[in-house]
């Protein structure tokens, strides 16, 4: 009993210092906050193109391939957004610097009725990323219009893999959330431990008569306190803004979201006692934390490209990395149902978490002996 009262003292203490001081509730959501805007700008250009069309031709054929275009999608949305069909537009605009234009030639209905019809599709872009998007949705179009005009030649039936298919959208907003856990989590329990050499109060904690596992606890419960309101403030943004909508059971979302913030309070805590300095502490876990989201959160990016140097390094940096395996267990738990690796993960996460834990007791019992009087 005594030592939970400890626990709770050692939160509630690190709790009133946090509410009284405004910048460490700013640090606590500022960068994730960063990285939804970030992300807010991208994925809805990668969703769905903007395209101009100059229709020369004005026939059957051109309106059914602007139709076409108009209607082909994936399930966020259609592939194509198209703003003109007027050729004089179109063409002054690209002229002007637009992005992209499709060009219909004149006699394209009569080709395309004698099977020889061609489009063209012009560029002012250097991101290939977009640009393959551009090609490939437009060779989808086309596809299209042939089927309708011939026939298919080849019928591909698609079998799902996973129990729901992940959205562009959903993918993201799962690495954020759990990007915003782990952050939280680790700035918050981070700085407050490494506050106690700041504000020369850690002889008195360190001397008090309570086992090291406690002032862990109470410094993990007071980072998981903090944090709720930051991850909070993340899931409301990314519900209401990129229409985040998880579709796992709410008891193993719940756990997922607790495993991380753990993991996270972990992280800040060894940190914490290794710095000893508020600034360093701060500045080490913010470039962790997005380093983990980066590495972490892409691995499953990174493993279709890893056919050779340096890609190949990173991507086995990330499948060494515990926190790999968070975000792994999230997309399972949040998005597709799959189950096939998701105990193997779990347990990875919660034995790594333990064990970083256990780390931060030794670093405090380390550190309990090298108190000095100026301390």
């Amino acid at each position: 009993m005594r030592r939970l009262e400890a626990v709770v003292a050692i939160a509630v203490k690190d709790w009133t210092r946090f509410v009284r001081q405004p910048f460490l509730m700013v640090i606590g959501v500022a960068i994730p906050l960063v990285f939804i805007l970030f992300y807010s700008l991208i994925v809805p250009v990668s969703n769905n193109n903007p395209i101009m069309v100059a229709d020369l031709d004005g026939g059957p054929g051109s309106a059914r391939l602007i139709e076409t275009m108009r209607t082909i999608r994936s399930d966020e949305g259609p592939y194509y957004d198209v703003l003109t069909t007027d050729p004089d537009v179109a063409l002054r605009a690209f002229d002007g610097g637009a992005l992209a234009v499709v060009v219909i030639p004149e006699g394209f209905s009569a080709a395309a009725a004698d099977g020889g019809a061609q489009v063209e599709l012009r560029l002012n872009n250097i991101n290939s990323d977009y640009s393959k998007n551009l090609r490939l949705r437009l060779d989808a179009a086309v596809r299209g219009l042939d089927d309708e005009l011939t026939g298919p030649v080849v019928t591909v039936r698609e079998t799902r893999r996973f129990p729901r298919d992940p959205t562009m959208l959903g993918y993201i907003s799962t690495s954020l959330l759990l990007f915003g856990c782990l952050y939280a989590a680790m700035v918050g329990a981070g700085l407050q431990v490494a506050s106690e050499w700041n504000d020369r109060t850690v002889k008195n904690l360190l001397l008090a008569p309570l086992g090291r596992g406690a002032l862990v606890a109470g410094k993990a419960v007071a980072g998981l306190g903090q944090s709720l309101a930051s991850v909070a403030l993340v899931l409301f943004v990314l519900v209401v803004g990129f229409g985040f909508r998880p579709a796992g059971n709410p008891l193993a979302m719940a756990g997922i979201i607790l495993a991380a913030l753990l993991m996270g309070a972990g992280v800040g805590i060894v940190v914490g006692v290794a710095s000893k300095k508020t600034l360093a502490t701060a500045s080490v876990l913010i470039t962790l934390a997005v380093m983990f989201f980066l590495v972490s959160g892409n691995e499953e990016s990174m493993r279709g490209l890893a056919w050779g140097q340096p890609m190949t390094g990173l991507w086995r940096l990330s499948r060494a990395l515990p926190t790999t395996y968070a975000f792994m267990s999230a997309r399972s738990i949040f998005l597709t149902g799959e189950a096939s690796d998701l105990t193997r993960n779990l347990a990875i996460v919660l034995v790594s978490t333990a064990a970083i834990l256990a780390l931060g007791v030794r670093l405090l019992r380390r550190a309990y002996t090298q108190l000095t009087g100026g301390q």
